[in-house]
Parts: structure tokens; C-alpha cells; sequence
């Protein structure tokens, strides 16, 4: 399969803008549309468009297990405020609620980037085993 130029060019040219504008939503997502989720998914397609240009593979036991720790992460972070003011997922900064959105929506941003950066490598790993299966059938 061909890779086309003009895709290639392009990725290479779009790719940290996308990354950029993702943590702009994941940051600023208390105070505009957005957040954690959507910031992740962006940030998570611009790394994925490196692909196009410079392929790299991650290990993804390594991914698996980072992500893993951004989540009891964000329960640890969320249930603190069960030991500060007796409520589960409540702001337990009580001078600073945007800093504890923020925080949130940052470990939130990175579980999602890391989950779906997961999922994608999957993908490409069976695609090219298939591939590779599916050309020794031919000849």
C-alpha cells in the first residue's frame, strides 16, 4: 500500500496544532465546551497523525500500565475530598475550585490520550500481522 505525499506533508505540517489545540480544551474545559474526554480524543488523533510520517510503535504493556496508574490516580485525587469535607468527587481546595477542575480534567484528558493511543496501536500491530499473514497465503 502507497502512502500519499500530499497526507504525509500535511500531517507532518498539522499535527502539533492539533496537539496544542487538545490541551487548550482539556485545560480551559471548566470554562468552555469541552474537557478531559474531548481533550484526550484531539490529543490522541495528533499522535496518532505522527504515524503518517514517522512510523513508531509503542510497548503496550508500558501504555496499559500508565494508564492504569492515571486512573487510581484520578480516584485518589477524587476521593480525597471524602477524608477533607466527608462528600466523594467534591472540590476539596475550598479557596480554589478552578485549580481541582483543572487538575480533573487534566488526569481525565490523560487516561483518555493514553486509552485511545492504546486502542489505535492495537489496531495497527493486528493490521500488520494480518497483512503479513494474508501475503504468505499469496505466495
Amino acid at each position: 500500500m502507497r502512502k500519499s505525499k500530499v497526507l504525509i506533508s500535511m500531517s507532518r505540517f498539522i499535527y502539533p496544532y492539533i496537539i496544542m489545540y487538545g490541551v487548550y480544551v482539556t485545560i480551559f474545559g471548566n470554562l468552555t465546551p469541552g474537557g478531559g474526554f474531548q481533550g484526550g480524543v484531539i490529543v490522541a488523533t495528533g499522535i496518532m497523525l505522527i504515524n503518517f510520517f514517522k512510523p513508531m510503535r509503542f510497548d503496550l504493556i508500558k501504555l496499559s500500565g500508565y494508564e492504569k496508574i492515571t486512573f487510581l490516580t484520578i480516584l485518589i485525587v477524587s476521593n480525597i475530598s471524602f477524608f477533607v469535607t466527608g462528600e466523594n468527587f467534591t472540590n476539596f481546595l475550598s479557596h480554589n475550585q478552578q485549580l481541582f477542575l483543572v487538575l480533573l480534567n487534566f488526569l481525565i484528558g490523560l487516561k483518555v490520550t493514553l486509552g485511545l493511543v492504546n486502542i489505535l496501536e492495537t489496531f495497527f500491530v493486528e493490521g500488520e500481522i494480518f497483512w503479513l499473514v494474508y501475503t504468505c497465503r499469496l505466495f
